[in-house]
C-alpha cells in the first residue's frame, strides 16, 4: 500500500523558482544565469539517476545523501518546488524507511520538470533582443 503523499508533504505553497534568490547567485549576469541554470539542471538529472539507483538496491544512506544533496543545490539557486518531496525523501532514509521512495521520487521528477520549464519560460521572456 502506498502512503497519501499529499498528506504527508510539507505544501510548496509558494511559485516553483524563486527567482530573487536564483538571480542573486548568478550576481544577475545573464551569462552567469544560463551557465547556472544549465550546471542546476545536469546536475539535477544526475542526482536523479543516482536516487532511483539507490533506492533500486536499496541504500537508504545513498538516497538520503543525494536527497540531501540535491535540496541543498535547490535551495541556492531557488529551485523550491523540487525541496519538499526531496525532505521528505531525505527524512525517510535517515529513519531507515523507504516505503514510498518511488512515489516521492515521481513527486520530485515532477516538480523538477515544473521548475525546469519555470525557468526555460523566464529565460525566454527575459532574453536579450
Amino acid at each position: 500500500m502506498t502512503p497519501n503523499l499529499d498528506a504527508s508533504l510539507p505544501a510548496n505553497d509558494g511559485p516553483p523558482v524563486d527567482f530573487e534568490q536564483l538571480l542573486s547567485a548568478a550576481a544577475a549576469d545573464p551569462e552567469v544565469l544560463q551557465e547556472l541554470v544549465g550546471l542546476y539542471f545536469d546536475q539535477a538529472r544526475q542526482i536523479m539517476e543516482g536516487l532511483a539507483e539507490a533506492a533500486r538496491k536499496p541504500s537508504a544512506r545513498d538516497v538520503g545523501y543525494l536527497a540531501h544533496k540535491l535540496v541543498g543545490a535547490s535551495l541556492a539557486c531557488g529551485m523550491s518546488a523540487v525541496v519538499p518531496a526531496l525532505r521528505e525523501l531525505e527524512s525517510r532514509a535517515r529513519n531507515g524507511d523507504l516505503a514510498g521512495a518511488d512515489a516521492l521520487m515521481t513527486s520530485a521528477a515532477a516538480k523538477l520538470e515544473l521548475v525546469r520549464l519555470t525557468v526555460q519560460e523566464y529565460l525566454a521572456q527575459h532574453k536579450k533582443p
